[in-house]
């Protein structure tokens, strides 16, 4: 996991270091409602106990998001991603034993801030909350459990010419308190995503 988050966050990194200090607008409107779709990886960055024998592999997520566009800079989206993972380590309690697979739901709102470029480029920043449904492959189904949720993130959309769709790449970071199954930690689970998205209008 170790290796995992430093790709991801040193990839966080050079998305951020791309916004400009002074962006330049596009000449043309982007406002309208927009959809997306979108699928990668998921990893867990914070071990569910200190002597970090309880942990989760790497997995994938899938999700999409319905929102508005208001306008180039400002949009505001609600969000929908389902991850899923393996449980690992020694230090895991029975119901929760190593490769358990582990179900998490996040669904919530944010604010989209871009930064246009020419060409249709336009990298952006995002910050947002909602909550986290954590659900484990186990009997009984009252082994879930729901938390609030905050997120935070980063990507990059690619407008495609001529169109009003766009590709995007985006990573972002959910932190929750996971205080179930014997652990009491802010959890902090990474994301890193590419995906597709359709705007109406113009």
């Amino acid at each position: 996991m170790t290796r995992t988050l430093a790709i991801t966050l040193s990839a966080l990194a050079v998305v951020a270091m791309a916004v400009p200090a002074q962006a330049q607008a596009t000449s043309s409107s982007t406002a309208g409602a927009v959809i997306s779709v979108q699928g990668g990886g998921f990893t867990s960055a914070v071990n569910l106990n200190d002597a970090k024998t309880a942990d989760f592999k790497t997995g994938f997520n899938a999700g999409g998001a319905i929102g508005y566009q208001l306008n180039d800079i400002v949009g505001l989206r609600g969000t929908f991603t389902f991850a899923r993972t393996e449980s690992e380590g020694a230090g895991l309690p029975t119901l929760l034993k190593a490769g358990t697979k582990a179900n998490r739901f996040f669904y919530g709102g944010e604010v989209v801030l871009k930064a246009p470029l020419t060409g249709g480029i336009s990298p952006y920043v995002l910050v947002g909350g909602g909550a986290m449904t954590f659900k484990p492959d186990t009997t009984p189904s009252q082994d879930s459990f729901t938390k609030p949720a905050g997120k935070v993130g980063v990507g990059v959309n690619i407008d495609i010419p001529k169109s009003n769709v766009s590709v995007f790449a985006e990573g972002g970071g959910w932190f929750y308190q996971f205080d179930q199954f014997g652990f009491d930690k802010t959890q902090f689970d990474l994301t890193w995503s590419a995906g597709l998205s359709y705007r109406f209008g113009r």
